[in-house]
């Protein structure tokens, strides 16, 4: 019961220009004892009182961050893109150095965010994305950068790349 067979990491974070600087905070665990989890049948993850849970096309989110707590519904307008092949995202030259992968990109979102004693009711266009693997990173990667755009016309556009210790790629 004490082996750390699974390992969660949740993060999250807010940037507002107005606020001056990038607030954010994350939880790691290992899942066990109801403490951490994910289920496997449907999207439904959580580490202590952080919570993403999918319900059919819609998703929610409650984070109790330490500066901030958020509470979204994001609701899917379009049916998930499979990363890579066929949801089969390469991370390195090995094959067991790869991910299961998809992301919801134009999920429209409603709901409160709540800091500094003030609670704002928000919306708009988020992206998500859902991934999962059975090993860590490739042990010559350092990193990754990533990036998703969401345009105006409903496209979407998502790239990454993994580092090495010297930076490249």
């Amino acid at each position: 019961a004490f082996s750390p067979r699974h390992i969660l990491v949740a993060h999250a974070a807010l940037s507002d220009p107005e606020h001056g600087r990038l607030q954010h905070d994350q939880r790691v665990a290992r899942a066990g004892f109801t403490l951490a989890g994910a289920e496997q049948d449907r999207l439904k993850v959580w580490i202590d009182e952080w919570r993403l849970e999918q319900e059919h096309t819609t998703y929610r989110a409650r984070i109790p961050a330490r500066e901030f707590f958020i509470d979204l519904v994001f609701d899917a307008v379009q049916p998930p893109l499979l990363q890579g092949e066929s949801g089969f995202s390469r991370k390195g030259p090995a094959p067991e150095s790869a991910s299961f992968y998809y992301s919801i990109p134009h999920l429209k979102v409603s709901g409160t965010l709540a800091r500094g004693g003030t609670r704002h009711r928000v919306g708009g266009t988020a992206w998500m994305d859902h991934e999962w693997s059975s090993q860590y990173i490739e042990k010559n990667a350092t990193g990754w950068d990533w990036a998703g755009i969401n345009s105006a016309d409903g496209g979407a556009l998502m790239v990454f790349r993994m580092r090495d210790k010297q930076g490249g790629h």
